[in-house]
């Protein structure tokens, strides 16, 4: 009797609180150092059916866009600004109501740094993941390179 009370107990615990939401990512992130062009390069490819919000979409419409912060050891400096090498298509979002700008199926940033010395950057982005019925929590994904002259 003390079995189908656990299993019971554990089934009702499993159900009342999985969430598969907080299990999903659909973007999958690559970063690298290329020491030759002294670039940090992000690439994302993202799932078929979702998407992702660019920066230059309104905050204040509701969805939360891409956001990147960097964490440099001294000796090593950002020169310029991001690049985002993918442009984000537009579109009015009846949902949100306003235009809002995303990326489907890639996504290609790069930023310049300048290194005097050896030294670790920890980069973190931020974003949320939709798709034409449903918006993931946001999400954050941390990236530690080492960098090299």
């Amino acid at each position: 009797m003390n079995r189908i009370w656990q299993f019971l107990f554990w089934g009702l615990w499993c159900l009342l609180f999985y969430n598969p939401s907080l299990c999903q990512n659909h973007v999958d992130w690559t970063c690298q150092f290329d020491s030759e062009s002294q670039r940090v390069i992000l690439s994302g490819k993202i799932d078929s059916t979702w998407h992702v919000y660019s920066p230059k979409t309104n905050p204040d419409l509701g969805p939360i866009p891409l956001s990147i912060s960097f964490v440099l050891d001294k000796g090593i400096k950002r020169k310029g600004n991001l690049q985002f090498l993918t442009a984000p298509t537009s579109y009015m979002d009846e949902n949100f109501g306003g235009i809002v700008y995303i990326w489907e199926t890639r996504l290609d940033i790069q930023q310049v740094i300048k290194v005097k010395r050896p030294g670790k950057i920890k980069i973190t982005l931020n974003y949320m993941a939709c798709d034409e019925t449903r918006c993931l929590p946001p999400i954050d994904k941390v990236f530690e390179i080492s960098i090299t002259k």
